[in-house]
C-alpha cells in the first residue's frame, strides 16, 4: 500500500507506492537526494503518520539506477513485444502479398515476351531444341531470353554446346530474377527456375516440336502455357519441365512432378491469351488435366478457373 512519505530536506509530503521502499532518488521538490526507507509488511502506520525519508545513503543511488534500468528494461520488452505480436504479423501478411503480386508480374513478362517469340517465329518456342544425337540440349528459357530484356546473357550463350557444358555452366548462377518467385527463398541463390511448361503431345508444349496459338482449339483463356512449380534441383538452364504422362494432376501435391508453389493455397500459371490465373489446391485433377490440353474440347467450370 502507499507510504505517507515526506522528503528529510523540504520536508515535501507526498505518497509513495511501497514497492518503492529501499530505493533512492531525487526529490520531487527540491531535487536533493533522498532514500525511501523500506517499511515491514507488518507494520502498521498511524492514520496521520508520515515516515520521513532518508538522506543519501553511501551505495544506495546506485542500487537506485540498477533498479530504475530494469524497470526501463522491462518497460522497453513490453512494448519490444506488442510490436512482435501485432506488427510481425501484419508484416508477414504483407511480405505474402507482395509476393504473390510479383510473381503473378514474372509470368505476365513471361507471357508477352512468349508472345513477341511467337510474333517473330509465327509460332511459341519448343519445350526444348534438340542436339545432333537427338536429346534435348537447350531449353525455351533460354530461348526466351531476348524477349526478356536479357540479351547480355543471350549473347554469353553457345548454342553450339549443350547446356551443361563447361562454357555455358558459367550461366548457371546468373538466372534473370524474372524466372524466380520472391516466396521461393531458394530459387535465386540455386539458380532453379520457379516456372515451367508441361510437355507432352496435347499441350502447348510438344516436346521439341513447335505449336502457335491459333492451332488450339479450346479456348485460349482456360488452357495453360506455363506453370509455377516449388524449386526441385533443375537448373533454369536445363531443357528440363513437367511431363504429363508423370503428373497426377494435384497443385502441391508433390515436389518434381506437380504444379505448386510456396503460396498459401495454390499456385500461379500462364493462360494462353496473356491473362495468369491463381489455381486452387482444390482445383479436381481432371479439370487441370483439362486445362493443360489444347484440343481437348473439355468443359472447364469458371469457378475452378481461380482468380
Amino acid at each position: 500500500m502507499p507510504i505517507p512519505f515526506a522528503c528529510p530536506h523540504c520536508q515535501e509530503q507526498t505518497l509513495v507506492e511501497d514497492e518503492y521502499a529501499g530505493q533512492s532518488g531525487a526529490c520531487v521538490k527540491c531535487g536533493k537526494p533522498i532514500t525511501v526507507p523500506f517499511i515491514p509488511p507488518d507494520t502498521e502506520l498511524a492514520a496521520d503518520e508520515v515516515v520521513t525519508g532518508i538522506a543519501h545513503r553511501p551505495g544506495a543511488s546506485a542500487r537506485s539506477i540498477v533498479m530504475l534500468t530494469v524497470g526501463a528494461v522491462a518497460a522497453a520488452a513490453c512494448v519490444i513485444g506488442l510490436v512482435v505480436a501485432f506488427v510481425f504479423p501484419a508484416f508477414g501478411v504483407v511480405r505474402k502479398i507482395a509476393d504473390a503480386h510479383q510473381c503473378d508480374q514474372n509470368l505476365r513478362k513471361i507471357g508477352l515476351a512468349l508472345q513477341a517469340y511467337e510474333a517473330d517465329f509465327g509460332s511459341l518456342p519448343p519445350a526444348f531444341t534438340n542436339g545432333p544425337n537427338g536429346k534435348p540440349m537447350h531449353s525455351w528459357r533460354v530461348l526466351l531470353l531476348p524477349y526478356l530484356g536479357e540479351h547480355g546473357t543471350y549473347s554469353n550463350y553457345d548454342f553450339s554446346q549443350p547446356w551443361d557444358s563447361p562454357h555455358n555452366q558459367k550461366l548457371a548462377t546468373k538466372m534473370p530474377r524474372v524466372y524466380a518467385c520472391p516466396a521461393d527463398p531458394d530459387a535465386i541463390a540455386l539458380g532453379e527456375s520457379n516456372y515451367m511448361v508441361v510437355v507432352g503431345p496435347a499441350t502447348m508444349f510438344p516436346g521439341s516440336q513447335s505449336r502457335s496459338t491459333a492451332s488450339v482449339g479450346d479456348d485460349l483463356e482456360s488452357t495453360i502455357t506455363v506453370v509455377e512449380v516449388p524449386i526441385f534441383g533443375v537448373n533454369w538452364l536445363a531443357p528440363s519441365d513437367l511431363r504429363a504422362e508423370r503428373m497426377q494432376f494435384a497443385i502441391n501435391g508433390g515436389f518434381g512432378q506437380e504444379m505448386g508453389s510456396h503460396h498459401p493455397e495454390g499456385a500461379h500459371v500462364l493462360m494462353a491469351d496473356g491473362q495468369v490465373r491463381f489455381l486452387k489446391e482444390t482445383v479436381p485433377p481432371d479439370y487441370l488435366e483439362g486445362m493443360t490440353t489444347v484440343n481437348g474440347g473439355e468443359l472447364i467450370p469458371w469457378d475452378a478457373m481461380g482468380q
